[in-house]
């Protein structure tokens, strides 16, 4: 009997455990896995308003370094890192759009999952993924 109410009270404990939120998502290191538009899953580290992002596919080997500027909990908008890193044409490009606004659009486990936009002209690019924090 005492071994029963033991499970209940863990099973009772961890569904009352606290939901991350998007405080959560600011700091430390995360993952964003491959998906059907992210073919290649890779590493974000943050700390502060810098980020670092690992890319390590043993095809496709590549650093970049960001910088975050918050705008609410849920949303910020990212430019590459011209002091940390040598921009590709890409990059380039990115930051001189003005860098990619991304917000949270939920919270599922341990993960959030997000819209990405980068202003073009008159026109707004997006992409949808999710990133999720890593295991320790």
């Amino acid at each position: 009997m005492k071994k029963i109410l033991l499970i209940i009270f863990l099973i009772g404990f961890d569904s009352f455990a606290q939901d991350l939120t998007c405080k959560d998502f600011k700091e430390g290191a995360f993952v964003v896995p491959a998906d059907s538009i992210t073919k290649i899953s890779y590493e974000i580290i943050r700390k502060g308003n810098t980020q670092k992002e690992i890319v390590s596919d043993p095809e496709f080997k590549q650093v970049s370094f960001g910088k975050i500027k918050w705008i609410t909990d849920c949303s910020y908008k990212t430019n590459y890192d011209t002091t940390k890193m040598k921009l590709t044409k890409y990059q380039e490009f990115i930051n001189k759009n003005g860098g990619v606004l991304v917000e949270m659009i939920k919270i599922k486990g341990k993960c959030f999952y997000f819209k990405s936009m980068l202003k073009i002209g008159d026109k707004t690019e997006r992409i949808d993924g999710k990133l999720c924090k890593k295991e320790h």
